[in-house]
């Protein structure tokens, strides 16, 4: 997994001025603390060019090394409610028969 990160990271692409690569890892706190120090590395050599967006259960698993180069943004759960409502309207938005 380091490998893919990393050549996705050092990878040069041509983009429009002012753009970066965004690169999503999920479950980020399930990372070794060897691992996220590999990617606070690949993060930090990295940063003109590719965007990290890390998705986690718990930031507390997440190394202070990498959490002070992150804008933390939390969520909260959706109600049921509000997840009927979004369902209803992208079966809506996709024209997806409901069975």
């Amino acid at each position: 997994m380091r490998e893919e990160i990393k050549s996705f990271a050092v990878k040069k692409v041509n983009l429009p001025p002012n753009r970066t690569k965004i690169m999503i890892l999920d479950e980020a706190d399930s990372m070794t603390e060897g691992a996220q120090q590999a990617l606070r590395m690949i993060i930090s050599s990295n940063s003109d060019s590719t965007r990290f967006v890390l998705c986690c259960n718990d930031s507390g698993k997440i190394i202070d090394a990498i959490q002070s180069r992150c804008i933390v943004m939390r969520f909260s759960r959706l109600n049921d409610e509000d997840v009927r409502m979004n369902l209803k309207r992208i079966i809506e938005n996709e024209k997806v028969p409901i069975s």
